[in-house]
């Protein structure tokens, strides 16, 4: 049919793109009778050979049983591997998991072929909607049929083709000449042009009622009554026309089947519609030989087509339907099918009934242990919801912890203040109410009331409930740590303190969190307390996991901390050690945060393409982790800053500013200033420059930031004070890093600090022995790009000294060692002090490619496309286009061209 061109022909060069490596997803979005389910039929048919197909389907009363609709397609697929294993303890956790495992896939081409995707679970939802995203490089297609109601999946589906993820394709309606060949096929003859298009308006050409109309005048039925009828009634009464005929006793079961869903027990419909099983087995009978209902899987029927099952359930009032879904539960919770009866409590509106409330609470606690946390919160809050004022504390907790989960921090605040306002005889309750209204308190911003509560929650529980109390205090410790940096110090004391008497996973986390914060204020007894730590699991896989699923995990503040102290070898050692535990527990927010961190390691060893590898790693799994997403745009500003890619650069750094203000994060916000000053430095903006690093310094100063490495500004901006005469603030950075460098292991404070004596001193001969001294220190370190700043300063000290034939070498070998780490911001200062040093005027050939440009034109020379480049590079697609046309214009070469050079001809 013409009609079905569009979407077939989408789904066939989906299929193709598939095959080829280039996956993706298409939508197939109508009303029922449009004949979604027939294409999807198609498409797996015509797949060909080779494809692995899994098929799932969406039902409205397992809508709320978890991961149903995907574990459905998985399993399908034969790779039930998939979903292996022991369970995540949240949806990330999942999608990471199958993510995972289809991209490791070595079978052949997979395709996802999933109907009702409307009825879908919200967890399905969700981890569909995540693997989607990342389909692009995979052998998978996804084709999927939905209504526009109920909403969600739908939005999914825009969502993802407005992220160019997906195509949404509408079934048109069959037109006249559709309508009737379609209508002569059914009734056995042509039927008069006036009589289709009669017919064709009174079904709107949908053609499942087409098909009915066409049986019903094939039947000698007069369908001229209902031409006056507007199209939505005379569409309604041919519905209802395929039930004339039927007994009352075949009415009851059918209404009773719509109840319990598209595919049901039709033993359980029987009693549902209080017939004696004898008499319903004949109903039953009459509605399949009435081709009203068909045979199912495992003993089930169901019907025809969902229009019968939706008429039948929309004409039935309002309080008959409340009435059969109470019943409905009743039988199947006797049965001992407890996610089905929750769903029939949930739409009973069984407000006060206990034994609902009990089994909506059990099935959502099950959804939460298994990371279902959407199923989770939606059967949890309606059971709080029916439950009024007599509900348990404890469910109000376990809700209010599931709302968090997904999100919903504002209706989690107000789910423990609810808690918080019963009156409590349980200590540990009330502490837990508090501890978590803090934590939910500084999701939404409201840090006072989170830091109220917090305290609150700690004095509570510290004589009753010790674990609660330590809890508590190391949340506190983290948002302050964010907020006021080392200030954070006593607030994670008496959380060891409080640690003594609880088990040896918490304990050892108060150790770490205690130490790591007191290494940041340069104490060095700190870093001895965070190594203790992770020494005590670094053979205990089983611990490990349980580290890497809360805050302050030993293992990950040990990979923070000795990548501050210049311990690179144990670091990179500590950061894979970790991952490996967060990868294998799907511990999604740690992972995002670990991989952002050990870019910054990878940075500081000069290894910039395995950086920015290390943070789209977590830039693939920040929808997962929106915690994250400003720590990340922090990883891609330093990567984007060194690569020479400015505007961006200060693009992200705007991003992280505009999040981090709102969250009062000190700790995020002096990357910012450092990025932007030291650009304003090496661009001549000596004021702008100097500004920031007052802030820098009045800042780290005031909470307490006395570990220089945390964040390296200490030598741009003894550089920029004293290019801007103010020698006596130069000469306190230079004395306040000398101090700090006594204490501390890291070689950097002492480099810099000789190296601002170097620009401080009065006569040459000091100022040479303090540079030496500066380049000897490096030999201690591997910091190759501060060794490249080391050289610039050195090699343009030299050259304004008269000195050009010595500083020439330096500054070419500070050229080479930037390029091959291919930083190409630091090349670019190289080489115009190398053209200083030569005595030349600089020239700029206008064919010149700026290092954005390079970048840009290497990637689309390997045949990425714009988009592929701008996830690559960190930019958006516009840029890339702006970069690609002024490669284009100096080149004088077309896009074609361009693939045909190799993607050395554009590096430095």
């Amino acid at each position: 049919m013409r009609e079905r061109k569009v979407a077939a022909e989408a789904v066939g060069r989906l299929v193709t793109e598939a095959r080829a490596g280039r996956g993706g997803a298409v939508f197939l979005q109508g009303d029922a009778g449009m004949g979604k389910t027939w294409l999807l039929h198609e498409v797996a048919c015509r797949a060909g050979s080779g494809f692995q197909v899994g098929r799932g389907y969406g039902s409205p009363i397992e809508s709320g049983v978890p991961f149903d609709v995907m574990a459905q397609a998985l399993t399908g697929l034969g790779v039930d591997d998939l979903l292996a294993g022991a369970p995540a303890d949240t949806v990330a956790g999942w999608c990471y998991r199958v993510w995972q495992a289809l991209r490791s896939w070595s079978g052949g081409p997979m395709l996802l072929v999933i109907d009702d995707l409307h009825w879908a679970d919200a967890d399905s939802l969700t981890l569909l909607a995540f693997l989607c995203r990342r389909l692009g490089a995979s052998r998978v297609a996804v084709v999927a049929a939905l209504r526009a109601w109920p909403p969600a999946a739908l939005e999914v589906a825009h969502e993802l083709q407005e992220g160019g993820f997906a195509r949404t394709v509408e079934l048109e309606p069959l037109g006249e000449r559709s309508s009737a060949a379609l209508l002569a096929h059914r009734a056995g003859r042509e039927l008069p042009a006036e009589t289709v298009r009669t017919v064709r308006a009174m079904c709107a050409g949908n053609p499942l009622l087409l098909d009915h109309a066409a049986g019903l005048l094939a039947g000698g039925t007069d369908l001229g009554r209902l031409e006056a009828r507007t199209p939505d009634l005379a569409r309604r009464e041919l519905l209802v026309r395929r039930f004339v005929g039927a007994t009352p006793e075949a009415m009851r079961c059918a209404r009773a089947g719509s109840i319990l869903g598209l595919c049901f027990d039709p033993g359980i419909a029987v009693e549902l519609a209080g017939i004696d099983p004898e008499v319903g087995d004949d109903a039953v009978a009459r509605l399949q030989r009435d081709r009203l209902l068909r045979e199912a899987p495992d003993g089930r029927v169901e019907y025809v087509h969902p229009l019968f099952q939706q008429i039948l359930y929309d004409e039935m009032p309002t309080a008959t339907r409340l009435r059969l879904h109470a019943r409905a539960f009743g039988l199947l919770a006797r049965r001992g099918l407890q996610a089905e009866a929750a769903e029939h409590a949930l739409r009973g509106n069984m407000a006060g009934d206990e034994h609902a409330i009990t089994v909506l609470e059990r099935v959502g606690r099950s959804a939460l242990a298994v990371g279902a946390t959407e199923t989770a919160a939606r059967y949890l809050t309606c059971a709080h919801r029916l439950a009024g004022d007599r509900a348990d504390p404890g469910l109000g907790l376990i809700a209010g912890q599931a709302l968090i989960a997904v999100g919903r921090a504002t209706a989690a605040v107000e789910m423990f203040g609810s808690v918080s306002r019963q009156e409590v005889a349980d200590v540990r309750v009330a502490a837990q109410a508090a501890w978590l209204s803090g934590r939910g308190s500084y999701l939404v911003g409201e840090h006072r009331r989170a830091e109220q509560e917090l305290a609150r929650a700690a004095d509570l529980a510290a004589a009753q409930a010790p674990e609660i109390a330590v809890e508590a205090l190391l949340d506190h410790a983290t948002f302050r740590h964010l907020t006021e940096g080392v200030r954070a110090l006593p607030l994670a004391t008496r959380a060891l303190e409080c640690a003594a008497d609880v088990g040896p996973a918490l304990r050892r986390r108060a150790a770490s969190a205690r130490g790591y914060i007191a290494f940041l204020g340069a104490d060095i007894a700190g870093l001895d307390q965070v190594t203790q730590a992770a020494r005590e699991i670094e053979d205990d896989p089983a611990a490990q996991l349980t580290d890497v699923q809360g805050t302050w995990g030993a293992l990950a503040n040990h990979a923070y901390a000795t990548k501050w102290a210049e311990r690179f070898a144990e670091c990179e050692q500590a950061f894979n050690l970790v991952i490996g535990a967060a990868e294998r527990a799907g511990a999604i927010n740690t992972l995002s945060f670990l991989y952002v961190a050990r870019s910054e390691l990878l940075i500081r060893v000069g290894r910039l393409l395995e950086a920015r590898a290390s943070v789209e790693q977590a830039w693939a799994i920040k929808d997962l982790a929106p915690m994250s997403e400003r720590f990340i745009a922090v990883g891609q500003a330093w990567i984007l800053l060194l690569s020479g890619d400015l505007e961006e650069c200060e693009r992200r750094c705007a991003q992280v500013e505009q999040s981090a203000t709102g969250l009062s994060d000190v700790g995020t916000l002096i990357y910012v200033w450092y990025f932007r000053g030291r650009r304003a430095l090496h661009e001549g903006d000596l004021v702008a420059a100097c500004s920031l690093f007052d802030l820098l310094d009045e800042t780290t100063e005031r909470f307490g930031f006395r570990e220089p490495c945390l964040v390296p500004w200490g030598r741009d901006a003894i550089t920029a004070y004293i290019r801007t005469g103010r020698c006596e603030s130069a000469a306190r950075l230079v004395s306040r890093l000398e101090d700090v460098s006594e204490r501390l292991p890291c070689v950097w404070p002492r480099i810099a600090a000789a190296t601002g004596r170097a620009l401080l001193a009065d006569d040459r001969s000091t100022a040479e022995a303090e540079f030496s001294t500066a380049l000897a220190l490096h030999e201690d370190t591997d910091l190759p790009l501060e060794k490249v700043e080391t050289q610039l300063l050195y090699g343009g000290w030299l050259r304004q000294n008269g000195q050009t034939a010595r500083a020439r070498p330096i500054l070419a070998e500070a050229a080479t060692t930037a390029a091959q780490a291919e930083a190409h911001w630091l090349v670019v200062r190289a080489h115009k002090e190398l053209r200083l040093a030569s005595g030349r005027r600089r020239t700029t050939d206008p064919r010149e490619l700026t290092p954005a440009e390079r970048q840009a034109a290497a990637l689309a020379a390997q045949g990425l496309t714009n988009a592929q480049i701008a996830e690559r590079l960190f930019i958006t697609v516009r840029t890339v286009e702006t970069h690609l046309s002024r490669v284009y214009r100096k080149l004088d070469m077309s896009r074609r061209d361009l693939i045909l050079r190799p993607p050395s001809a554009f590096q430095d």
